[in-house]
């Protein structure tokens, strides 16, 4: 038995081609269910998972229409390693992207809207995090104290959905 709280009659949060891929695979009912598990912001749970790992996944979709998706780590320096990412609060957060290494994300978002969907993936325990928003180059002030190392900018990641992914489909590995 199926019990659902979302109105299946209400405005959805589901963009047109989420829609199609459920109704595609048949999970229309099942995605319905999960609309009350997808947030506007990020819990502390959500913050500390991010903040845990190595890196994450950002995709955008470039001027031709393409996804482009890079994979983001944390960004070792002679002065030491930065983290991952940084919180300015439960919709905000900053991660650096290099010069060189993240000009194609970069175009991407300068030359669109803005908009990315990024995923923080752990392997080890099968868990993943995806977050949707806008991306936009930081403010100098974001981070008060922070410099931005040689080479590399400070993006600001504001959310507008942030919800955990089953992990049928993620491959579970070890550590070597």
């Amino acid at each position: 038995m199926r019990i659902v709280l979302e109105d299946p009659g209400g405005p959805g949060i589901f963009h047109p081609g989420e829609r199609a891929a459920h109704a595609r695979f048949g999970v229309q009912a099942q995605a319905r269910e999960m609309q009350g598990t997808v947030a506007s912001h990020l819990s502390a749970g959500n913050a500390r998972f991010m903040a845990s790992q190595p890196f994450f996944f950002a995709s955008v979709r470039e001027a031709d229409g393409a996804v482009f998706t890079q994979m983001l780590a944390c960004v070792a320096t002679a002065q030491g390693t930065y983290p991952l990412v940084a919180f300015g609060d439960a919709q905000t957060f900053y991660f650096l992207l290099g010069e060189a290494a993240g000009a194609r994300l970069w175009q991407a978002v300068a030359q669109g809207n803005g908009k990315a969907g990024m995923v923080f993936v752990d392997f080890a325990r099968r868990a993943r995090l995806r977050v949707n928003g806008t991306l936009r180059l930081a403010a100098p002030d974001a981070l008060p104290g922070f410099a931005c190392p040689v080479g590399h900018r400070l993006v600001e990641a504001r959310v507008e959905q942030a919800y955990a992914n089953c992990q049928a489909r993620i491959v579970h590995l070890k550590a070597a």
